[in-house]
């Protein structure tokens, strides 16, 4: 399907679709900002980077939303784990740094 051929109301919901993605990215990009201030302050501190009672809590809260939503547990398991790695690594560079 070229693009002149692609029906106005594909093209207007693909629009939609961007512009959710660019909102998830730019919510992504805070929740990173909160968690480097996050990090920052348990290298302060000098606490243990990775809390996994935090995260199983974190995770349980998120799997009831996604339910609540109509969303997939499996995938939002899948992607904050992923995002909370890469914090956790983060703070991890951090508390490195400050040593």
């Amino acid at each position: 399907m070229n693009s002149t051929s692609v029906p106005a109301e594909l093209l207007a919901l693909r629009d939609g679709i961007d512009e959710i993605d660019a909102q998830i990215l730019s919510s992504l990009a805070k929740r990173f900002e909160l968690t480097r201030r996050v990090g920052e302050l348990k290298a302060s501190m000098n606490l243990e980077a990775f809390d996994g009672a935090r995260e199983s809590e974190k995770l349980a809260r998120l799997r009831d939303l996604a339910a609540d939503l109509g969303v997939s547990g499996e995938l939002v398991d899948e992607l904050f784990s992923r995002i909370m790695r890469e914090a956790v690594e983060n703070h991890r560079r951090l508390k490195a740094q400050k040593l």
